[in-house]
């Protein structure tokens, strides 16, 4: 499977770009101008920590969480759920893009859970959250986002929503051809490393066209920042995440870049 997903290796392990007009040449890729990676919770950067890392020293990164993390209560930190939750938080992702060396975090405050706990309302909800995606694209013009793919990594319902509402704008404003999204994903083999009541997703090799590598260097700027989120995960939790990692030497991780086939079809 690990030989199957080298073969896929996008050019020189970067995430490229072309200009309009251009094209695509292994010699005339570049690193993208700028990478916004769009997540649903202040700590789900961690997931990709890694890349975060490695681009921050080849591209303009900035990372936009999408709701406010207001129900992510944990009993090993005592905190309740709420204004002072978000509050925290907050600063926590501060430090964790702090520790990446990204640029400092752009939130977008939805309400955690985006009414799919019937804390409120869904489709209020959800609809605000698509607009002021559209403004943070318009703002920050990037080459490329990375976001969570329909696994969603865990599940998590505002996992897939924020990836399925990247994907929506990008479909609806015709911007699908000048901005790159990719879509973060597991191979089944990596999702072994962790506990099993993770539930992480898993997508299959052949459909994760981007591999993307990554220094120890980078991985330990990664672990200083998941160490940020102490209102989510407990030390000794961390500490087991961090050894699972420094344990696969692979040292990649795998996206899919989403595409559309241009041909005009009449028919199936």
């Amino acid at each position: 499977m690990k030989t199957k997903l080298i073969a896929t290796l996008v050019v020189a392990l970067l995430f490229s770009y072309k200009n309009k007009g251009e094209t695509e040449s292994p010699e005339a890729t570049t690193p993208p101008k700028t990478i916004m990676a769009l997540f649903a919770h202040p700590d789900d950067e961690t997931t990709i920590g890694p890349i975060l890392a490695k681009y921050a020293a080849l591209s303009d990164v900035h990372l936009v969480v999408a709701t406010d993390g207001r129900y992510g209560a944990t009993d090993h930190s005592g905190l309740p759920a709420g204004d002072s939750l978000v509050a925290i938080r907050k600063e926590e992702t501060k430090c964790a893009c702090e520790k990446l060396g990204i640029n400092p975090p752009h939130f977008l405050e939805a309400k955690d859970g985006l009414g799919l706990n019937g804390n409120h309302n869904f489709y209020v909800e959800a609809s605000a959250l698509k607009e002021l995606i559209q403004e943070k694209i318009t703002e920050l013009q990037p080459n490329v986002i990375l976001t969570f793919g329909p696994d969603g990594d865990t599940g998590h319902p505002d996992h897939r929503m924020v990836g399925l509402l990247a994907t929506e704008i990008l479909l609806r404003e015709g911007w699908a051809n000048t901005i790159d999204l990719y879509h973060f994903g597991w191979t089944k083999d990596q999702t072994q490393k962790f506990p099993k009541d993770w539930g992480l997703g898993h997508v299959h090799p052949d459909h994760l066209n981007t591999t993307i590598s990554f220094s120890l260097e980078e991985e330990e700027k990664a672990f200083s920042s998941l160490r940020c989120h102490k209102s989510q995960f407990a030390e000794p939790d961390m500490v087991k995440w961090i050894k699972a990692e420094r344990d696969d030497t692979t040292n990649v991780l795998y996206f899919r870049k989403f595409s559309l086939d241009h041909a005009t079809l009449t028919g199936f």
